[in-house]
């Protein structure tokens, strides 16, 4: 449950306060709203009941209390000043399925004579008619109370001097706080007035109830309140139905907040009213709604178009038997005017049914009052093994935002643990042997065994060289400390990142300057200078065990990084060149040139190079007319670029041939024009071989060339331990802004500490991006959070960079896609080369993350909070997130 709003007064009393108190508390109670949490319910109740605190259930605009400031209400109070007893009370809120939250004696109270009942919504009610009415229906049912307590939303409640029932500890620490709600307030209104009435006359005051509170009847004369599991969508304001008539105003609260479109909760209650004037406007959160059925009647098209049974019942091609007409018609009474639909296609071909119209125009009326849900394809349709259908058939026309429909037939084959192993050995060691000089990638899953597999080959062929090149440094520490272990003639290459600590922080900076500003030659020269003039050891040894690597005549483990700066002659020298994990994503596409168009104007003012300068001219020209801007590359020396002084990498500019024009109209946080550029890599004619989890087929041909790459997708396992998603929020880093402190509350909730997450959050040593190789979470429970989305402009300067065509001008939008086995609702773009990009991008980083716990052989947990779909997970479409 979110948080609970009240005013509560901060002073104490001991007896009715006096009419100067009463006036003062009046004046100032408004000014003190409080937010509790669901665990301090007990402790509030006391201070009201025990110690005298006054207080108000709603809350109010501006902090004045009054009806028309009327914010929100969830706590609803009654008075009893006499002629029934508390006991009488409770049986009855009881037996109306109206649990109390807490009550108490009143000061005035004798033998408990008189006193005040408490009880809380699950929801919190925004609108004052709303809260009105369920106060009026509260009243009704307990026509023993003060009327005052349904008259006025603002009515101030003083404390008392005795407890009679509070909520228990227990209760709150099983979630199990007493709540009323909506629906079943108004629905056993309904049941105690024809209770106490007769049959003949209840629906008499239930219409008189519609006319006291403007609560719409529904065609069968009862209080139009409903629940349900679908949202109603926005639609234009004061639109007709097909009969003509108006559709009423209407009130929706959900148990779950709605976040900016992209997540719907699962369950809705709509109260509909009917506005002053006899006509209708139907609003929530300020949009239009039209509100009747969980469905528009929109959907039939979309139903017509994706259902080959509907098509033929609709067509009247063939007599559908009644399994299928029962299982259709469950589906179409949730459609607004579904049921007229069934009903006018079944008098259309009445060669069929016209004998059993009647009857099931009948049915129909009892299915729809009775709430009966949508029957399964997989129960009825004869065609259920042969489309692709989801759930339902409503399911399968439109899935449901913020839930998984897992797509039929869909099938993952899995193998033994073992299998995976050999497979994945065979695979490398396939490549290890092949002649030709190309790429050879290896898709294989996490914990699949792949740097087992090439220590092992690395073994078995002694005599041979390897080069591996890992993402990160630490990981090359754990393969070297592996290739040591078995005896294996190994040495790592040095690392200036790894002794950065032991660096003078100036001599640091300035071979970061160097690095950044595309100057690597110059670095090594820099460091013989300053050994020259100071002694500083970590440079010493660092330099130190550089030389003694270009003598060495074993196997090297370095990182991606060092690779890509190798000259092909010094490569040449290894048998076999292996690279652990996405080089593209890990370290190409990461490796990002940007200077501002302000920047780039003053480079021109700068340079002498007139090879730079026209190209700098040619891009600010076409700059003002595309996005997407391809130029001529050439070398720029070291020496050239050093007589510029600019924080930029100019060498690599000008060696870039794809820019891409990031215009700070479209970006919210982008404070001018910049140019982004993939920095050119250019992979030597050698034999490469890639293994990784991540790694994208499509990608790779793009990006290598399609007669240059062999892709094999090793055997899958299934998972020992077990990976739960739940999809139900994007988790995007808008999404998490939107829920503050949601990510402590899922650790609270799940008792985890263990999480990754983006690093904006600070949570933890672990983050997206930042996590490749870690073994700091293996075997043990823990929480993913977020959907790694990255700007947009990355996606097309990917697409760019590779070759692939796109519309430059393309925009996400928030649509139905299937990945992974799955249909669902996800922001992306309807091009299919910038969607692929995408996908990779995002499965990249949520694969690596989840692989951490290495569930492939763990008995643990994963919990991931994403609405992007990864294999073997188990969905979780109804998670409550506001729960604590």
């Amino acid at each position: 449950m979110k948080k609970i709003q009240l005013c509560l007064d901060r002073a104490s009393f001991l007896s009715k306060p006096t009419d100067y108190d009463a006036a003062q508390i009046s004046k100032r109670i408004g000014k003190f709203p409080k937010q509790l949490y669901s665990s301090e319910l007990r402790a509030i109740a006391l201070d009201i009941s025990l110690d005298g605190y006054t207080f108000c259930p709603a809350t109010f605009k501006d902090n004045k209390r009054n009806k028309e400031n009327f914010e929100q209400q969830q706590l609803f109070a009654l008075d009893f000043d006499g002629g029934i007893s508390f006991e009488a009370v409770k049986k009855r809120a009881d037996y109306y399925e109206l649990p109390i939250l807490f009550a108490y004696d009143t000061f005035t109270s004798v033998n408990h004579n008189k006193f005040r009942v408490v009880f809380l919504n699950d929801v919190s009610i925004t609108d004052r008619k709303a809260a009105e009415a369920m106060s009026r229906a509260l009243g009704t049912i307990f026509p023993e109370a003060d009327p005052s307590c349904y008259k006025d939303v603002s009515k101030m409640y003083y404390g008392g001097k005795a407890v009679l029932h509070n909520v228990s500890d227990d209760d709150i620490d099983n979630d199990r706080i007493p709540t009323i709600d909506i629906e079943s307030l108004f629905r056993n209104l309904t049941r105690y007035l024809k209770t106490t009435h007769k049959v003949n006359h209840y629906k008499d005051r239930i219409a008189r109830f519609s006319g006291e509170t403007g609560i719409r009847l529904n065609r069968n004369g009862l209080l139009d309140v409903t629940v349900t599991d679908e949202p109603t969508e926005p639609t234009g304001a004061s639109l007709s139905n097909q009969n003509g008539k108006n559709s009423p105003t209407a009130i929706i609260y959900s148990i779950n907040r709605i976040a900016h479109g992209e997540i719907f909760p699962t369950k809705y209650y709509h109260v509909n009213f009917v506005d002053d004037s006899g006509t209708s406007e139907a609003s929530v959160a300020g949009r239009p709604l039209k509100n009747h059925d969980p469905y528009r009647s929109s959907i039939l098209n979309d139903i017509s178009r994706s259902c080959q049974l509907f098509r033929e019942f609709e067509a009247g091609r063939i007599k559908v038997g009644h399994l299928e007409l029962f299982g259709i018609a469950t589906n179409l009474i949730q459609v607004d005017s579904g049921t007229q639909r069934f009903r006018d296609i079944l008098s259309v071909n009445a060669r069929f049914y016209g004998e059993s119209l009647r009857k099931w125009i009948d049915d129909l009326a009892y299915m729809k009052l009775l709430g009966y849900r949508p029957q399964g394809c997989d129960s009825f349709c004869p065609y259920k093994d042969e489309c692709s259908h989801g759930t339902n058939i409503l399911s399968t026309a439109k899935p449901k935002r913020g839930t998984m429909e897992r797509l039929p037939g869909y099938k993952e084959e899995f193998v033994s643990v073992g299998d995976v192993e050999k497979n994945v050995y065979r695979a490398i060691n396939g490549a290890y042997r092949a002649i030709i000089e190309m790429w050879y990638i290896i898709k294989a899953m996490t914990g699949a065994g792949k740097s087992f597999a090439f220590l092992k080959i690395m073994s078995e062929n002694s005599m041979d060289r390897f080069l591996i090149a890992v993402p990160t440094n630490i990981l090359k520490q754990e393969i070297y400390d592996k290739a040591v272990k078995l005896g294996l003639n190994v040495m790592k290459t040095p690392s200036l990142e790894e002794i950065k600590g032991k660096i003078p922080r100036k001599i640091w900076n300035h071979i970061q300057k160097l690095y950044k500003t595309g100057q690597h030659r110059s670095v090594h020269p820099y460091i013989h200078e300053l050994l020259k003039k100071n002694d500083i050891p970590c440079l010493r040894e660092y330099l130190k065990e550089r030389e003694k690597l270009k003598n060495f005549s074993g196997s090297v483990i370095t990182t991606h990084r060092y690779l890509l700066n190798m000259d092909e002659k010094r490569i040449k020298e290894f048998d076999a060149v292996i690279i652990d994990e996405d080089i593209i994503l890990k370290s190409i596409v990461s490796n990002q040139g940007e200077i501002t168009v302000s920047e780039l104007e003053k480079l021109l003012e700068l340079t002498t190079d007139s090879r730079l300068s026209k190209k700098i001219q040619k891009l600010l020209k076409l700059s003002k007319t595309q996005s997407c801007i391809k130029l001529d590359s050439f070398v720029l020396d070291d020496e050239e670029a050093d007589g510029i002084s600019t924080p930029f990498d100019i060498p690599s500019f000008c060696a870039a041939e794809h820019f891409y024009l990031r215009r700070a109209s479209k970006e919210k946080k982008l404070k001018e024009d910049t140019v982004a550029f993939i920095k050119p890599i250019a992979f030597k004619n050698v034999k490469y071989i890639m293994v990784s989890a991540t790694v994208d087929e499509k990608i790779c041909l793009k990006f290598f060339g399609e007669d240059n790459v062999s892709f094999h997708e090793c055997q899958k396992a299934r998972y020992e331990g077990n990976l739960h998603q739940y999809p139900g929020k994007s988790m995007s880093r808008t999404s998490i802004n939107n829920n503050p402190g949601i990510i402590q509350r899922l650790m609270k909730r799940f008792d985890i500490k263990r999480v990754i997450a983006f690093k904006d959050y600070g949570i933890g040593p672990l983050w997206f991006g930042n996590n490749e190789g870690s073994n700091l979470y293996e075997g043990k429970d823990m929480l993913v959070v977020g959907t790694p989305f990255h700007a947009e402009f990355l996606y097309k300067l990917v697409a760019f960079t590779m070759g692939f065509d796109f519309d430059e001008d393309a925009e996400m939008r928030y649509q139905l896609v299937t990945h992974n086995g799955y249909r669902f609702w996800f922001t992306t773009y309807d091009d299919e080369n910038l969607r692929a990009i995408q996908f990779w991008m995002i499965a990249s980083e949520l694969e690596q993350a989840v692989g951490r716990a290495r569930l492939l052989r763990n008995k643990c947990n994963v919990h991931l909070f994403s609405s992007f779909p990864l294999s073997q997970a188990q969905m979780i479409n109804d998670f409550d997130y506001d729960q604590d």
